[in-house]
């Protein structure tokens, strides 16, 4: 999965007011348990870059990729384990969260990759990536790359063979592999776009069901819980520099 931006609002560099001033903003109860420090209008403004405010890069974008490839997957459950890298590349503006930020996840024996950064803009992409081919999901479409999975050509190894060998292998493997004329196959991508996505109207049509029903809802509270506790293991294991996983009978995050 990868999500990347490119400017500074979207690193949330962003204006503070030009009359913020601790007489129109309650800045102890805004401080709440943080750290307390003298007013400050940027760390107001641009909360999202301190770990002792927000949760970065894997808090407010990653949680976003990560419910989206639950979903796809039908996977309710805590990452087994997490391993991030990354640092502060781009954004030397005294934030302490990562700019870009690089995770391994693996859930059940999915092994999945994630890749953030503040620093080139890339698209919002997932891929699921198997023998048959990768299917490649967007914000708008879903494409089908094929892949055989299946030599295509003789094996290279067999060039390191002595001229007899080589060649009696070579004519065996085209007579057992080669298609006949008109009959190569020819794999195609397959994709289907959608209209621009609505994020609001069917979540809250969804929503108003449920409770008209008292249906579950798929993204429930435990759906929502799993999707967030992957993102404070990213944040977690960047922290500590050191891969970690969750522990289910205490509840806490162990390296």
């Amino acid at each position: 999965m990868t999500l990347g931006r490119n400017d500074p609002t979207g690193a949330w560099e962003y204006p503070p007011p030009p009359d913020l001033s601790p007489e129109n903003v309650d800045w102890d109860t805004w401080l709440g348990t943080a750290p307390k420090k003298p007013f400050d209008p940027y760390l107001f403004a641009r909360w999202r870059c301190w770990k002792e405010y927000g949760t970065g890069l894997a808090g407010d974008l990653m949680v976003h990729l990560i419910s989206g490839m639950q979903f796809v997957l039908g996977i309710n459950e805590a990452p087994k384990k997490a391993s991030a890298f990354g640092g502060i590349y781009r954004w030397k503006d005294g934030r302490n969260t990562p700019d870009v930020h690089p995770v391994l996840f693996e859930y059940k024996n999915v092994p999945m990759y994630m890749r953030l950064t503040l620093g080139t803009e890339t698209s919002e992409i997932t891929r699921f990536m198997g023998s048959k081919g990768i299917i490649e999901l967007n914000e708008f479409g879903v494409t089908h790359i094929p892949q055989a999975g299946v030599d295509l050509a003789p094996s290279y190894y067999a060039n390191a063979l002595p001229a007899r060998l080589k060649n009696a292998y070579f004519t065996k493997w085209h007579e057992e592999h080669d298609p006949k004329p008109g009959q190569e196959p020819a794999p195609e991508s397959v994709s289907y776009k959608g209209d621009d996505y609505d994020d609001l109207r069917p979540h809250m049509w969804k929503f108003f069901e449920a409770v008209r029903s008292r249906k579950p809802l798929l993204q429930d509270v435990v759906f929502g819980h799993h999707a967030a506790l992957a993102c404070h293991m990213a944040n977690e294991s960047y922290y500590r520099n050191s891969p970690v996983h969750w522990d289910e009978s205490s509840q806490t995050i162990k390296s």
